[in-house]
């Protein structure tokens, strides 16, 4: 079984007590309507993407004003995994996921429309306008490969990752957008 993601907000005002006492949190996964099931392939060489968590992304990809929530999500490995092998995300159940948030603070899955099913073993993800458009792009990082996704401003994403040279190879965890040279254009770390 994999991991569950959960939404929880604090309740201010929600008890009779003190200013020491602590928050409060309500489960809100079922109303808020994020359907999201972290899933990791369980081999029986136990390999290390299969130990580990994935990434998440909160930003605003349309400029709503609104936090939106992005999710990355495993593949399934081969028992064993033959050397070379790239995982391919061969169902829904292992894509990656793109909620948009409605004015009534619910969710909705956009992933399909979007273009962000993904491919390879999700691991991490990193926000940043890379091309100073005005909308936030994303990278994502994964055992078989990492994805630049261009934001395209319409509620889609191109990748763009062959003409970027971004695609590594092998395994990636993590990322990270920094204008390292301060020239006013975000630089790319991994």
């Amino acid at each position: 079984m994999g991991m569950f993601f959960f939404l929880c907000v604090a309740r201010a005002g929600a008890w009779q007590a003190g200013h020491n006492t602590p928050g409060n949190f309500v489960d809100i996964t079922a109303s808020s309507g994020v359907r999201f099931e972290q899933v990791a392939s369980h081999t029986s060489r136990k390999y290390l993407p299969e130990t580990m968590g994935s990434g998440v992304a909160l930003f605003d990809y349309d400029n709503d004003g609104r936090l939106d929530i992005f999710l990355v999500n495993g593949a399934p490995l081969s028992d064993p995994a033959p050397k070379g092998t790239i995982p391919q995300k061969t169902g829904t159940k292992y894509w990656n996921r793109l909620y948009h948030q409605k004015s009534d603070g619910k969710f909705e899955d956009v992933t399909e429309k979007a273009g962000l099913a993904g491919i390879g073993y999700g691991m991490g993800v990193a926000v940043g306008d890379y091309d100073n458009d005005g909308y936030e792009d994303l990278y994502v990082t994964a055992y078989g490969g990492n994805r630049l996704y261009h934001n395209n401003g319409d509620g889609t994403f191109t990748d763009v990752t062959a003409e970027a040279g971004v695609g590594g190879s092998g395994w990636s965890t993590s990322a990270a957008w920094v204008d390292l040279d301060n020239d006013g254009r975000l630089d790319l770390r991994g």
